[in-house]
């Protein structure tokens, strides 16, 4: 399977060695998982979608760092502010000020770009605990922000 996975994170990613650091990225996190593993009807989709989840997680983190560098370019230090951004800005902050400090942390480094996996293991919560909170804090968000 080792081909088909390297393709399909190629074909996400456009980089061989982001590809690359995917697809052990997935071996990793199969080799962590190898109880769970056995009695898994479709395991070649099964891990397809973890590396499509793992290839989504890089290209953020890629884009994330893009965007940074074009942000640096384009402002070049002597820009004046953009009021709109200081708006929001201001208003992320004050909304992630009122969250639980456990919360505030995870969405935090998701805003980040870091990983689901990443987060779980530095805050000791699980993954899927992890995905719960922030799905949760994104709804919150959403209705405060929105209405």
């Amino acid at each position: 399977m080792h081909q088909r996975l390297y393709r399909e994170a190629y074909r996400m990613l456009c980089d061989q060695f982001e590809a690359e650091d995917a697809v052990q990225n997935l071996y990793l996190r199969l080799w962590e998982q190898r109880e769970q593993l056995e009695n898994l009807v479709a395991p070649e989709a099964y891990s397809i979608k973890i590396l499509r989840n793992i290839c989504i997680d890089r290209w953020r983190v890629i884009r994330l760092r893009e965007e940074e560098v074009l942000d640096d370019e384009t402002l070049g230090g002597n820009a004046p502010p953009d009021i709109e951004h200081i708006e929001t800005s201001e208003f992320i902050e004050h909304f992630l000020a009122g969250l639980p400090e456990m919360h505030r942390r995870v969405m935090q480094m998701q805003m980040k770009g870091t990983g689901f996996d990443e987060i779980a293991k530095l805050t000791g919560l699980s993954e899927v605990n992890v995905r719960v909170i922030i799905s949760r804090i994104r709804k919150r968000f959403k209705e405060r922000y929105y209405k």
